[in-house]
């Protein structure tokens, strides 16, 4: 049995739709004025941000997905509708379908043009709007983080980071320049749910890498998943994060030890992990139990 998860997680890995060189990026806007009905904002089309619905005052969420996804994934469309419940902001979902579905090690080649593509999109938005870094927020799952990472490298003075479960292969065991880092952003919080080597099937990247670092369940296998090597420890971090949002249950973080078993007690410092992190935890490591199934949050 563990041969064959074996045998099927390396042939997700390596299926391949072809090498791709370029490919078409994406960024939907969506505010509570137009919620289910995207505008793409063309970096290269001053027209395309000035006649849309982005508003600079307020703040500015950018939803990035992972491999084998696009800007319609079920759980990237129920973030956008949590954040635009939550307050009046400027949601904007990364698009990256045709670059994220070949074969895996091109895929996460193709995060620096991503990176760049929405870098200069920011940069467009402050000089045609007058957008503040301070008002930005990478939300990153997957190859989407290493996206936001790439994104947060060639601008750092960003405001925020947050890496869900960010992609472990092809990424581990890599320097800081080519990961994502605490650097990146004024503040970088991260989710690690699926944190088991390679070899055994694990999707995330397992080491810190952020100025807070939230390991639910220890980070390697979650409730309610089942086997190793399936999809679903992976996916608990942008369902764990998307409840969150507007969850009156606050995800309370304990400090821990990296590969502690379970952490339960405060000594003054717990945090929150999820929407509502907060950098004062800076540089600590927190464990976080769930319930095995939705609502996800045990206090």
């Amino acid at each position: 049995m563990e041969t064959l998860r074996l045998q099927t997680f390396m042939v997700f890995m390596l299926s391949s739709c072809g090498f791709v060189l370029s490919f078409q990026i994406n960024h939907l806007l969506y505010t509570q004025s137009n919620p289910t009905a995207p505008q793409t904002l063309d970096r290269n089309d001053a027209s395309s941000i000035l006649n849309s619905n982005f508003d600079s005052s307020l703040p500015v969420k950018f939803i990035i997905h992972g491999y084998r996804e696009s800007g319609n994934s079920e759980w990237a469309l129920k973030m956008k509708d949590e954040l635009l419940v939550h307050a009046p902001m400027n949601v904007i979902v990364v698009d990256w379908q045709d670059g994220s579905s070949g074969w895996y090690f091109t895929c996460s080649a193709n995060t620096a043009q991503v990176g760049e593509d929405t870098h200069l999109l920011i940069s467009h938005l402050q000089t045609q709007t007058g957008l503040s870094l301070n008002n930005v927020h990478l939300i990153g799952f997957s190859l989407g983080a290493q996206v936001a990472g790439n994104t947060g490298k060639r601008n750092p003075s960003i405001a925020r980071i947050s890496g869900l479960d960010p992609a472990g292969p092809d990424f581990s065991g890599k320097g800081a320049s080519d990961r994502l880092d605490p650097t990146d952003a004024q503040f970088v919080d991260v989710l690690h749910t699926d944190g088991e080597p390679l070899w055994q099937g694990g999707f995330g990247y397992y080491e810190p890498c952020g100025h807070v670092d939230f390991y639910p369940n220890g980070g390697t296998r979650q409730p309610g998943c089942g086997l190793v090597g399936e999809i679903c420890h992976h996916m608990r971090a942008p369902a764990y994060y998307t409840e969150s949002i507007n969850s009156d249950c606050p995800f309370t973080a304990y400090p821990c030890t990296l590969g502690q078993e379970s952490c339960s007690t405060c000594n003054g410092n717990c945090g929150f992990m999820g929407f509502h992190a907060d950098k004062s935890q800076a540089n600590e490591v927190f464990y976080v139990e769930t319930n095995s199934e939705s609502p996800y949050c045990r206090g």
